[in-house]
């Protein structure tokens, strides 16, 4: 379903613009993307806001496709996966 970076990106900002953003900085709610930054920025305050920022992967430097696998095995299997598994998994 994800075969590579940008579609892992696209859905990513999709699912975060459905979900809403509130700006760090001044919570409004209104942004608009700036594609050649690839960030939103704030309409009110001007405040720019990443793809990450404010979730679970914000200081990783992993890419969004293992994120997108790590979830993935850990929605689809019955018990719980250990970190070293996962690792093995992501081939980390």
């Amino acid at each position: 379903m994800f075969p590579d970076e940008q579609s892992c990106r696209n859905d990513f900002k999709f699912t975060r613009e459905n979900e809403g953003l509130i700006c760090q900085k001044c919570l409004h709610t209104t942004h608009y993307w700036l594609l050649s930054k690839k960030q939103w920025e704030g309409k009110k305050c001007h405040f720019r806001t990443t793809l990450r920022s404010g979730h679970v992967m914000a200081s990783s430097k992993l890419p969004e496709r293992k994120w997108y696998l790590a979830l993935m095995f850990m929605t689809f299997t019955k018990k719980d996966i250990s970190a070293k598994e996962l690792q093995r998994q992501l081939k980390q």
